[in-house]
C-alpha cells in the first residue's frame, strides 16, 4: 500500500501523469452550510431517555446517526430564580418526543455529545456520527488537491473517523496531509502531521 501512495505522491509533486485509479485531482469544498435552528432541530427527532450518574437527564436520538443529537438537562442552579449565568437554549423550554410515545419538556437543556453521554450513563453511540469528507496532499482556497481518500457519501462512524484515516496516510508517507470533515454541526479543514497526538486518542 505504501508504494502505491509514494508513487502517487511523486507523480503529484513532480507534475507527472496522474493515474486515475490511484488518485483524484481535487475535492472542492462547499461550506455553505444551512443555518440550523437548534430548538426546531431537537423537536423533529424521537429520543431515548437515560439518567446519568450525575443525576442529569440525557436524551439521545434513536436515529442511525444518534450521536448527532444528544441533549442533557440543566442543573438546578441554572434554573433557579435570579440565576444570571449561561443557560442552554437561553433558558427556553424544549419539547422532546420519547420512544415510549410520551412527551418530555426540559427547561434550558444543553446540546451535548456522545462522549459526555457515555461517561455519565455508559450508553455508547460514539460510532454513530454521520460525517463526510476527504484527505489530500495539499490544500488551496477551493479545497483539497492530490486526493488520497474521499468519501462517496456521508458515512457513520466516530466523529474523528477522517482524522484517524488522515494520520494513517501521514504516517505511511511521512508527510503532513490535509483533512476536511463535515458533520451535522459544521466542518473542519486541518493539517494532520505524521504521528500527531490528539486529545481524543484516549478513546482508542
Amino acid at each position: 500500500m505504501l508504494k502505491k501512495y509514494v508513487r502517487v505522491l511523486t507523480n503529484y509533486r513532480t507534475g507527472g501523469v496522474m493515474k486515475p485509479k490511484y488518485i483524484q485531482r481535487a475535492f472542492l469544498i462547499d461550506d455553505n452550510l444551512p443555518m440550523i435552528c437548534g430548538s426546531s432541530d431537537a423537536n423533529i427527532h424521537v429520543y431515548k431517555k437515560l439518567i446519568g450518574k450525575s443525576g442529569h437527564t440525557w436524551l439521545v436520538s434513536i436515529d442511525s446517526d444518534a450521536a448527532d443529537n444528544v441533549y442533557a438537562s440543566a442543573n438546578s442552579r441554572e434554573n433557579a430564580p435570579g440565576y444570571a449565568g449561561f443557560r442552554g437554549f437561553g433558558g427556553s423550554t424544549l419539547e422532546f418526543k420519547l420512544d415510549t410515545g410520551e412527551k418530555m419538556f426540559l427547561k434550558g437543556p444543553w446540546a451535548s455529545n456522545a462522549d459526555g453521554l457515555y461517561e455519565d450513563t455508559g450508553y455508547d453511540v460514539r460510532n454513530k456520527h454521520l460525517t463526510y469528507g476527504a484527505i489530500g496532499v495539499e490544500r488551496d482556497d477551493k479545497g483539497l488537491t492530490g486526493i488520497l481518500y474521499k468519501d462517496k457519501e456521508p458515512t457513520l462512524g466516530s466523529f474523528h473517523r477522517l482524522q484517524r484515516k488522515a494520520r494513517e496516510f501521514a504516517n505511511e508517507l511521512n508527510i503532513p496531509v490535509f483533512c476536511y470533515s463535515k458533520s451535522h454541526g459544521g466542518s473542519s479543514n486541518d493539517m494532520v502531521e505524521p504521528h500527531q497526538k490528539f486529545y481524543w486518542d484516549k478513546e482508542d
